[in-house]
């Protein structure tokens, strides 16, 4: 199971580090693993690096793009895909801070509906794993 953290990184960060997001993964990292009593400040670090998302419209572009797939399922601000012929099981929370996808697959669905957003930064902290989300090759 993978877990990928998708991040709307702000436009002075995304031209900052676009050819290096080497970089800015190390810093979701540490804002990811530091603990509680560093709670304020890997808060304002990350609100300084990222803007909040439109719950409402990326709720609403995922369920448009996905309404007619008979795998897709949704109640509240979770996305659903349980598809039992690829197998392809993933859950796409949307968060206010973050988009939070879990899935079974490399390459879940549920990316291909988000590329249309140029500065999304998704990491997979337990794999080592992290890219432009508009630099994917097609799905």
């Amino acid at each position: 199971m993978r877990t990928f953290y998708i991040f709307n990184i702000n436009k002075s960060f995304y031209n900052l580090m676009k050819n290096n997001p080497y970089h800015l993964f190390k810093a979701m990292e540490d804002i990811h693993s530091f603990d509680e009593s560093d709670v304020s400040i890997a808060y304002d670090l990350f609100m300084q690096i990222v803007s909040p998302f439109d719950k409402s419209k990326i709720n609403n572009l995922v369920f448009n793009l996905s309404k007619d797939n008979d795998f897709y399922s949704k109640f509240h601000n979770v996305h659903r895909i349980q598809n039992k012929y690829i197998p392809e099981d993933s859950m796409l929370v949307v968060n206010k801070a973050f988009l939070l996808l879990e899935s079974n697959v490399l390459k879940p669905s549920f990316l291909n509906e988000l590329k249309e957003y140029h500065n999304l930064f998704v990491c997979d902290f337990k794999n080592k794993d992290y890219f432009w989300l508009n630099e994917l090759v097609c799905l």
